[in-house]
């Protein structure tokens, strides 16, 4: 793997110790539950009601610096999301220029490393670009103690995995929080344009291959979905199309995320609490983007296309209309009933282009459907698609990832409900409560060849936080950024 660093103003220095520093200014302790901790007297511990359960933060002031106890409930029960939300967890409840963390026994020390920087770094983003006066990071050094493993100076060894694992951290959680970043972004910044010169210049910077395609060259490419979308706009759709293409690459997968950068719903104009969090709505096209931003650097061994179709759906003069028909790439014709169901139109534009290349697998990613969140609620992503393979290798990526996905199937006998009078398809199923979720996964399908293995995620449910909550907090999660790297460092599983 090649070095990377992260951003200073994201992520502090990283060392691994074999003891604390003296100069550390506060050393953290995981507590097992129900286990007596030597620096805490257990009157005290009972009267302060700590007991070592997941999500209790104790900073224990001391001669010299303070001792931050962090609950991760009971010795068996210890794994890499417990470590690591604990760790999120003490990155928002204390406040010191230098931390010590002594890793837990129980987990393998590089996991144990991975988990520390992803919690900290993830649980202590905040996004302050808007803010006026806003405080620097304090955070500058975190030494993580894994004792006599360094004295293991085999790169292939204990030590080696070690070092390893804090390098992929922090280039895992630097690409979570570009994402946070272009999701938090307020829609009137953030515009197609915005977000092209975004990727554009992380192209650069990651040895990307990048093509910016305009609304001309969509329309002479047949992009229907997109420029309709895009009608309702003075600021026209853009698409983007990045390729990480190594020597000799061992298979290929295309990636497609949604980028409706705002939504106000276009004719279907959404009401104003429904339109509150509708800047989120390109989290899809964020978490590709930030995915593939990272490939370089972790050497992944297949060669990636992502396609980013962006766009807003607003409303102004000539907007696309209930009842209008397109035509989009595939040649398929889409009767339009509902124009607040843009992203499946813009994503089967960029899903057939993604075909053309005839890729071994492709995974899209979108904030597609309420009916998701209805059925999963808002700490677990849905995913769907044709190959049962694939939506299991994506699942294990997610819990590799420590990120949450469930599957949904796709009903063919549903298909039907998506028949239209008129055209090939309707977008939405007027007057269907049930289902939905399936339905734009189904309509999505159509735009798939059966023979190449397909994924659909809906993040909508877990694209945003209403509040802090372990490794999130409140605003853009980033969601999907670790599953895919995962999925796309692991070999493929469906070789063709």
């Amino acid at each position: 793997m090649s070095e990377a660093t992260p951003s200073p103003a994201t992520s502090p220095q990283w060392h691994l110790a074999r003891r604390a520093p003296a100069t550390a200014s506060a050393t953290v302790r995981p507590v097992f539950a129900g286990e007596p901790v030597d620096a805490l007297a257990p009157d005290f511990a009972a009267a302060v009601g700590f007991d070592g359960s997941i999500g209790q933060v104790l900073p224990v002031p001391g001669l010299g610096r303070t001792e931050v106890l962090v609950g991760v409930g009971p010795r068996a029960g210890l794994d890499a999301t417990v470590l690591r939300r604990g760790m999120a967890l003490v990155a928002r409840a204390v406040s010191v220029p230098s931390l010590a963390v002594l890793v837990p026994d129980g987990l393998p020390a590089a996991v144990s490393v991975r988990a520390v920087v992803e919690g900290l770094m993830l649980g202590g983003y905040r996004f302050t670009r808007h803010k006026t006066d806003a405080p620097e990071p304090l955070l500058h050094r975190v030494d993580i103690v894994v004792g006599d493993v360094l004295n293991d100076t085999d790169d292939t060894g204990a030590a080696g995995d070690c070092r390893a694992a804090l390098a992929v951290a922090q280039v895992l959680a630097s690409a979570v929080l570009l994402a946070r970043d272009l999701v938090n972004e307020p829609g009137g910044e953030l515009t197609p344009d915005a977000f092209v010169e975004r990727a554009w210049a992380m192209a650069a910077d990651a040895g990307l291959e990048c093509e910016i395609w305009d609304a001309q060259r969509m329309a002479d490419e047949g992009l229907g979905g997109l420029l309709g979308v895009g009608r309702g706009s003075p600021r026209p759709p853009r698409l983007v199309h990045l390729t990480h293409r190594p020597d000799e690459p061992a298979g290929s997968v295309a990636l497609v995320g949604k980028g409706v950068t705002f939504d106000a719903g276009g004719l279907s104009l959404k009401p104003t609490a429904q339109m509150l969090d509708m800047k989120a709505d390109m989290a899809g096209a964020a978490a590709v983007l930030a995915a593939v931003s990272a490939l370089a650097v972790l050497d992944c061994p297949l060669r990636v296309d992502a396609w980013l179709p962006l766009t807003e759906n607003t409303l102004s003069a000539d907007p696309v209309r209930v009842g209008d028909v397109l035509r989009l790439r595939s040649g398929k014709t889409v009767e339009i009933r509902n124009a607040d169901a843009e992203g499946r139109l813009i994503l089967a534009d960029a899903l057939a282009l993604a075909a053309e290349s005839s890729p071994d697998a492709i995974v899209d990613i979108a904030t597609l459907t309420d009916a998701a969140a209805v059925a999963l609620g808002r700490e677990v992503a849905a995913v769907m698609g044709n190959s049962p393979e694939l939506a299991v290798a994506v699942q294990r990526a997610a819990a590799r990832a420590g990120e949450r996905v469930w599957p949904l199937p796709l009903p063919a006998p549903y298909r039907a409900q998506l028949t239209s009078a008129v055209a090939d398809l309707v977008n939405y199923t007027t007057g269907v409560r049930h289902g939905t979720a399936l339905l734009a996964g189904l309509f999505l399908k159509e735009f798939v060849p059966d023979a190449i293995p397909w994924a659909h995620l809906d993040i909508q449910g877990v694209a945003v936080a209403d509040a802090d909550d372990g490794e999130w907090v409140r605003g853009g999660t980033g969601f999907g950024v670790r599953t895919l790297v995962e999925l796309l460092m692991a070999p493929l599983p469906v070789p063709r």
